[in-house]
């Protein structure tokens, strides 16, 4: 059942492959903002995965988060998400990402639950038609 407190954690190592200058997100050897955005999707996205009814998935529809330090290579980045509020089928999460030096990002992730094969039905209708 998926209820508010619900929290996940998620780490990763900072790889020259998740930095700006790979991503493209930037010219620096630091943690890019679009990987720190796929940490907070992954980890927001397993903290209910296990809870959702069969044909069941999560979609993230918001983020609005600040990334406001740089995290060099060999740094570990861990993101942590607490499920606030759910609406019916929306989830909105607390999102807090930090180093082994302090915070680097923060902010709100929501998600809705969705039918997937509904979901996929309609996707390839709004690209087919």
């Amino acid at each position: 059942m998926i209820e508010t407190g619900m929290v996940n954690e998620k780490t990763v190592q900072v790889t020259r492959e998740n930095t700006a200058e790979v991503m493209g997100s930037g010219t620096l050897p630091v943690f890019a903002t679009p990987a720190m955005i796929l940490l907070i999707e992954q980890t927001a996205s397993e903290c209910v995965a296990a809870h959702l009814h069969d044909g069941e998935s999560s979609v993230g529809t918001l983020l609005n988060v600040k990334h406001v330090a740089p995290s060099i290579v060999g740094s570990e980045v861990r993101c942590r998400v607490e499920l606030k509020e759910i609406d019916r089928s929306r989830l909105i999460f607390n999102v807090n990402v930090r180093d082994q030096t302090d915070e680097i990002g923060f902010g709100i992730h929501e998600r809705f639950i969705v039918k997937a094969e509904k979901f996929m039905m309609k996707a390839k209708d709004r690209t087919f038609s």
